[in-house]
């Protein structure tokens, strides 16, 4: 037997866990196990993307477009400013890092605000990268 009680603060339950693990797995493709994580967030869209919860579609589908267009936008840039400037140059380099890095950091932050509203059960789009909304 089993005795429910009742939650004292009344939190909220989160959203669902696969949009959720959505946002999850960018930033984890983004900051600890680069590639593996998108591998993963690859494998969770392809086994749930006709999921009947609209909310679910939506993070699953922002976050992988975002992380094919972050990924592009960040090495295309990259090698691009490294291929203008040359090796040798060391302001190739100050510039190339500095570009990375801050693209980087605003992908991780716009990855987080994906997280939080999908924890909240709300939709999300990325700007400029995300697919729109229907």
């Amino acid at each position: 037997m089993t005795i429910e009680r009742p939650d004292p603060l009344n939190h909220v339950m989160p959203g669902p866990p696969l949009a959720i693990a959505a946002g999850v797995l960018f930033l984890v493709n983004l900051m600890l196990l680069p590639g593996l994580g998108f591998v993963a967030l690859l494998v969770l869209w392809l086994r749930h993307r006709d999921h009947a919860d609209p909310l679910v579609r939506n993070h699953l589908q922002q976050n992988v477009v975002a992380s094919l267009w972050g990924g592009a936008v960040l090495v295309g840039f990259s090698l691009a400013i490294i291929g203008l400037g040359g090796f040798a140059n060391p302001w190739t380099w100050v510039i190339g890092v500095l570009y990375f890095v801050l693209v980087h950091a605003g992908l991780i932050y716009l990855g987080v605000m994906g997280m939080i509203r999908a924890m909240n059960g709300h939709a999300w789009r990325f700007p400029l990268i995300g697919p729109p909304l229907p």
